[in-house]
């Protein structure tokens, strides 16, 4: 029987609400496309967050709009260079890559506060491929960060955003003195950001690109 969340979807993608992105390319994962109607019920839903979070706040909280690639030095102080990971874990006979904490908590495992050598294990224990049957390899950490490169140089490495904060905390300064250095205010902010996802979902939730 399909939950309610699954009829929902296939409601919104059979009346064009949202589609997978680049669907006559055979499409991939974790990005779509909103439809004219899917867009303008977004654009509403944005429209009335502002309305209630910013506008209705006039002397309070303030729009502002940051960039989504971001160098590297600014996700290294915030941690998400080194810790913003999932576990992993690859078959080697196939070679089907699978989130390890998901695969163990599907056989009953609770995986909270595991690190990767504790989740390694359980693996040895005969935990098999979902697909193939072979046995898993060593869980290791994947970072869920888009990397690129700024410019012609390979030293100048950026990220993708993968929350709209990174922006707003590293313009504070200047926006607290462009605001004449205003004891109390918010900063507000909606856009674009990237999320590496090792397994998103088919619908509009975990997707690999969602506006935030």
């Amino acid at each position: 029987m399909s939950s309610k969340y699954e009829k929902i979807t296939d409601l919104a993608k059979r009346r064009g609400l949202y589609m997978q992105s680049a669907e006559i390319y055979g499409g991939v994962a974790g990005f779509i496309d909103y439809g004219p109607i899917g867009a303008q019920i977004k654009s509403n839903i944005v429209d009335l967050w502002k309305k209630i979070f910013v506008e209705s706040h006039p002397d309070l909280v303030y729009m502002v709009e940051t960039p989504i690639i971001t160098p590297e030095q600014v996700f290294k102080a915030s941690g998400h260079v080194g810790h913003f990971t999932d576990p992993v874990v690859e078959c080697p006979k196939c070679g089907r890559i699978y989130r390890a904490d998901h695969l163990l908590e599907e056989l009953g495992v609770k995986t909270e506060n595991m690190d990767n050598k504790d989740l390694f294990e359980y693996f040895k224990r005969g935990v098999k491929c979902p697909f193939c049957g072979g046995m898993l390899g060593q869980p290791y950490s994947f970072n869920l960060l888009f990397k690129t490169t700024i410019g012609p140089y390979a030293s100048s490495v950026g990220y993708i955003r993968a929350e709209t904060a990174q922006g707003m905390f590293t313009m504070f300064k200047r926006a607290y003195e462009d605001l004449r250095e205003k004891r109390v205010f918010g900063l507000a902010q909606i856009g674009k950001v990237g999320r590496n996802e090792i397994s998103p979902r088919q619908g509009p939730l975990r997707l690999r690109e969602f506006t935030q």
